[in-house]
């Protein structure tokens, strides 16, 4: 790392006190866990939901840590003790430890002068910045964000983990709430700038979809400022705007418009798709290893980005055709002794509720299909509509199998009415007692809801004593 305290220095609200202690070392890494950070990691006492770092300050500078970044309040409340017994210990003063992290995060990315791709979007932000990072991996060396590490702390903390040897960087970048999207933007500074699409995502904080449209916008308003590139997804209506948006150039792709790089579903092989894609006279068929037509979807995005720098067609099919998702609670398809169940139990909204189900539809098995659903969450005064329309989507799709869960989901389960089997259920243990049997081999399980709704504890129901 190459980050000193002399950098945090000048940084407006931050005081620093025995910052000779350091002498000129440069800080190692970065860390919010105190069981992991190092001599000379530089620790941030974050408050979150359930700790408050600043609890464990003593005890990760006890372990030799020798710089803490901490509230100025609380500071001010133990400076005594701390300067008593903590005397060749550093200390950053500042009134959010959060924000400060930012902050930080902003100086130290100026360090580096390389491409930064900020991933954006409702749906599919994190599939499509894995299928990015490994098609560019094939030329590049690439930083790109862990997991769905995505919002105030997750987009420094990708930041910090910048080294000189870094050539290229795919930084996903989340919201739930207005504002977010250009304060990450800010830290993360992408030169070039996606969004997946428009989804009706967090509708208690965003209102609807146009609100939601707004939020994921805010990268396309940072990139004016930068004269960026925009990765434009001509497809989805909310976006088209940016087109011929003042101050940014764009670069197209699309499954069924006109757009600089053109993806084209030609089937299913089991539960994963095949896709032709073309660029000018270039052209692309490759089977891919994800399942669903979203993975259609990651893998056009990623093509499109690759041909932009210039990547060969035969790097970006290989790369694309050989990638599997690397995390195990996205989709993931499982088998339970001849039993293929769905796992998509990590989030859920009416868009990717909606997309799971016409996956399930298009799907060819010998056996029934079956649905499980708990609740999407942060719909706001949206819930019972948007659970209501999911229960009726159901209906007109024709599914004979549908299990709900939760609260709101008996809204989906009523507006159901006249799905052949359609149960409502106040406790998993029983749904997966039910579900379980009447499985047999050959049948197909689509299990789905928001993360607290903890859906994955049915598929374990399912899986015990098989």
């Amino acid at each position: 790392m190459i980050l000193s305290i002399d950098d945090i220095a000048g940084i407006k609200g931050i005081h620093i006190y025995n910052a000779e202690n350091l002498g000129n070392k440069k800080f190692t890494g970065v860390s919010i866990d105190s069981r992991k950070c190092g001599k000379y990691d530089l620790f941030f006492a974050i408050k979150g939901e359930r700790f408050d770092g600043h609890n464990f300050v003593t005890d990760v500078l006890k372990k030799g840590t020798v710089c803490a970044v901490v509230n100025e309040k609380w500071y001010n409340k133990n400076k005594s003790v701390l300067n008593r017994s903590f005397k060749k210990k550093c200390f950053v003063s500042v009134k959010d430890t959060e924000k400060a992290m930012g902050d930080i995060a902003a100086v130290y990315r100026n360090k580096f002068v390389i491409p930064v791709i900020g991933v954006a979007g409702s749906n599919g932000k994190t599939s499509t910045k894995d299928f990015i990072a490994e098609v560019l991996s094939a030329k590049y060396n690439v930083l790109k964000t862990v997991g769905n590490l995505n919002n105030q702390l997750g987009v420094p903390l990708t930041i910090f983990r910048l080294k000189p040897e870094h050539e290229i960087a795919v930084i996903e970048i989340g919201t739930n709430h207005f504002g977010e999207v250009e304060k990450l933007s800010k830290i993360a500074k992408p030169q070039f700038g996606l969004i997946t699409n428009i989804g009706k995502e967090h509708l208690e904080f965003l209102k609807d979809i146009k609100g939601a449209a707004k939020a994921e916008g805010e990268i396309v308003e940072y990139l004016k400022t930068v004269y960026g590139t925009f990765f434009l997804n001509a497809d989805d209506k909310f976006l088209k705007k940016y087109s011929n948006y003042k101050d940014i150039k764009t670069f197209s792709f699309a499954m069924n418009n006109k757009a600089d790089v053109t993806g084209k579903f030609k089937k299913f092989k089991g539960f994963y798709p095949q896709i032709e894609i073309k660029y000018g006279k270039k052209k692309i068929l490759a089977q891919l290893k994800n399942i669903g037509f979203q993975s259609c979807q990651a893998a056009l995005c990623s093509a499109a980005v690759g041909f932009y720098f210039g990547l060969p067609v035969q790097d970006i099919k290989k790369r694309i055709s050989g990638y599997k998702i690397e995390s195990n609670r996205r989709n993931q398809l499982k088998s339970i002794n001849g039993i293929r169940i769905i796992d998509d139990a990590y989030n859920s909204n009416p868009d990717s509720v909606k997309a799971a189900l016409e996956n399930l539809k298009a799907y060819s098995i010998k056996g029934k299909k079956y649905i499980v659903l708990g609740d999407m969450l942060e719909l706001g005064k949206t819930s019972k509509a948007e659970h209501s329309n999911t229960g009726r989507l159901v209906k007109k799709m024709k599914f004979e199998n549908l299990y709900t869960f939760g609260k709101y989901s008996h809204y989906t389960h009523t507006a159901a009415k006249g799905v052949k089997n359609n149960y409502h259920f106040t406790d998993k243990v029983t749904l997966g007692a039910m579900l379980k049997s009447q499985l047999e081999k050959g049948d197909a399980v689509l299990v789905k809801g928001s993360r607290s709704m903890k859906m994955e504890e049915v598929i374990e129901k399912i899986s015990e004593n098989q």
